[in-house]
């Protein structure tokens, strides 16, 4: 019974960095649930009052713990600029920060860490801000100084400036100023572009309505620094009411600015998926479609039945030639003639560049095309065919999002994301979600398999959500990542059935190697040894792995089925240093699941493996 306990254990730990992703099981009924959307019944999202609180105790091994909150929530769909990595290779790293539940989180605002490139400083015990704010975007100002900017429901913003990164005081102003008749500016996003960071660019809506629209989706740019505004609330052409109805919180972001071209995406539920590109800096601009909603000029008092669209979380950058790269939730959404309703069993991530067509209704609709056209970037990526969802906390989002998207010197693209994670270890039960990412390399055909960088024993107890990347990368081959993370599954913020419990805000290191385990691309070199994923998994024949050795070893095969039995041992001989190709016949296996460890040197390296 040992022996097949340890098999389990081997089995389960090792699954998520190393199996082959195949779609999951979603129930019919799941994949029919539907619930009121509130950012699209422009509802407000208040926190709820409730003393039920759980104590957060991670085990985050890989992790710096930067910060904390017990307001849960950081984002309704697409995250802004929470990290920024300067030149010196020191971090700037917010988040929304609220404690006080008992009375609403009168203390919401803006929690602040900076790393000098050793140390983090002492996790900060207040906000920047001395209002109550929320949704804040960091970014560099005028040089070698930083800018927070956020809302605090009040028809200008509030803008934090200090000229020296990491050190000294904030200096607060509220700017820029609504237009007429705009009584808030809400969930704003912003970048700064110029050669001194000068330049700020900010979205915001607009409430109530305004020219004609429901949350207008305003643009406002300062060059010089935020001393004035040369354009403030403006609509720009192709956003206008005869374009939408209205624009939801957080259905945009930017990209990096690369010189005076600047490029942000739009999608959600209710609104065309489309991007807007301006080579002057923002001065004109230029809307590009890659999803057109048939429901886009729909009001609400008119019953609409199940489509397909967007959730709402998206991602966006631009590459060295300046073409932008998108990333997109899928989702189903509804009318009754009263409300809107989202499906938040819906899964999938889509993919989208400039070079290609607009994806329509029915490619959206169908993963197997979205795939067969490698605009299937990530879906759930279950333990066995056929696992499913036990339980599922809401984030306004489907099963798989809050996309990120870095691009290396060499145009590869990394893809990250959060997804819920099967299966369900949480006695609640409650899936948790991890985070996951995949890497495309550039001129590559297809993409590299999923790798969940939760994947330790350690993280089986914890949430990961809400991931930000810094857009650059540290040195060659590092990227720079912030999540949220609890031992509570959810956010009371978006699903009150969840109880109010304490968050932290963990930053991790990701080398790039981590995508793809073997010959990873130009400029980086391997320094331990690594076994690739089994390929293809489930395996009906033959199938293969890489094998890369630091140096000469020897090599030795097993294969141990569920109830421990032995029912492979080859022996490779010493191999010599660098990548190798190990081929396996299958034919002989039963069809079911098995432990395939490869020892190098005697060490380990296990992975599931399941014949079909």
């Amino acid at each position: 019974m040992k022996t097949i306990g340890l098999v389990f254990c081997i089995l389960f730990f090792t699954y998520p960095a190393l199996s082959q992703p195949k779609y999951a099981l979603i129930s019919q009924t799941q994949q029919n649930k539907a619930v009121p959307s509130p950012k699209y019944n422009r509802q407000p999202q208040l926190p709820v009052q409730s003393y039920n609180t759980t104590a957060n105790n991670p085990i985050n091994v890989n992790d710096d713990l930067v910060g904390g909150s017990r307001y849960d929530n950081q984002t309704n769909g697409s995250m802004t600029n929470r990290l920024y990595l300067w030149p010196d290779s020191s971090l700037s790293v917010s988040w929304m920060r609220g404690t006080d539940d008992s009375t609403a989180y009168s203390n919401l605002g803006t929690g602040y860490n900076y790393f000098d490139g050793a140390n983090w400083d002492l996790a900060p015990s207040t906000r920047i801000e001395t209002t109550r704010t929320g949704w804040p975007s960091i970014n560099p100002w005028m040089g070698n100084g930083e800018m927070l900017i956020s809302h605090n429901s009040t028809a200008s913003l509030v803008i934090n400036t200090r000229p020296s990164k990491g050190t000294g005081d904030w200096i607060e102003t509220f700017a820029p100023a609504a237009p007429a008749g705009v009584t808030a500016l809400l969930y704003p996003s912003a970048i700064t572009s110029g050669v001194n960071h000068q330049c700020i660019h900010i979205l915001a809506i607009a409430q109530p309505n305004y020219q004609g629209m429901n949350d207008a989706l305003l643009y406002f740019r300062s060059s010089n620094g935020g001393v004035t505004w040369d354009r403030q609330g403006v609509i720009l052409s192709g956003m206008s009411a005869a374009d939408g109805l209205g624009y939801a919180s957080d259905d945009y972001t930017w990209a990096a600015p690369r010189g005076d071209t600047l490029a942000f995406v739009v999608a959600g539920n209710w609104e065309d998926g489309f991007i807007m590109k301006s080579f002057d800096n923002g001065t004109t601009w230029t809307k590009t479609v890659f999803f057109n909603n048939p429901y886009k000029l729909t009001p609400v008092s008119a019953m609409v039945p199940a489509f397909w669209c967007l959730d709402g979380s998206n991602a966006i950058e631009m590459d060295k030639t300046g073409m932008a790269h998108v990333c997109a939730g899928r989702m189903r959404a509804s009318c009754d003639g009263m409300s809107r309703f989202y499906y938040p069993y819906t899964d999938g991530l889509i993919y989208w560049n400039e070079s290609m067509t607009p994806i329509d209704t029915s490619r959206l609709g169908n993963m197997d095309t979205l795939e067969a056209h490698n605009q299937l970037i990530a879906f759930m990526d279950p333990w066995l065919p056929g696992d499913t969802i036990s339980g599922l906390p809401l984030y306004g989002v489907g099963l798989t999002s809050f996309p990120r998207i870095v691009i290396d010197k060499w145009d590869n693209l990394y893809f990250l994301w959060s997804s819920v994670f099967l299966p369900c270890p949480d006695p609640t039960p409650l899936n948790y979600r991890h985070i996951y990412g995949r890497m495309w390399r550039h001129n590559y055909l297809h993409m590299a398999p999923f790798v969940d960088f939760y994947s330790d024993f350690v993280y089986i107890f914890q949430e990961f959500v809400y991931p930000v990347t810094a857009t650059s990368l540290r040195g060659k081959n590092q990227i720079q990542l912030i999540c949220e993370t609890s031992s509570q599954p959810g956010s009371n913020i978006q699903d009150p059935s969840i109880p109010v419990h304490d968050v932290d805000v963990s930053y991790r290191q990701i080398n790039t190697g981590w995508f793809v385990p073997v010959n990873t691309g130009p400029g980086l070199v391997l320094k331990k040894n690594q076994v690739s994923r089994i390929s293809p998994n489930p395996v009906a024949s033959a199938a293969s792995c890489s094998v890369f050795l630091d140096r000469a070893g020897q090599i030795k095969l097993e294969i141990i089925d569920m109830v421990g039995h032995k029912v492979l041992c080859r022996d490779e001989g010493i191999l010599s240093p660098g990548a190798h190709l190990i081929t396996l016949d299958c034919c002989r296996l039963s069809r079911g699941c098995y432990c395939f460890s490869v020892y190098i040197n005697g060490e380990a390296f296990s992975q599931k493996l399941i014949r079909q």
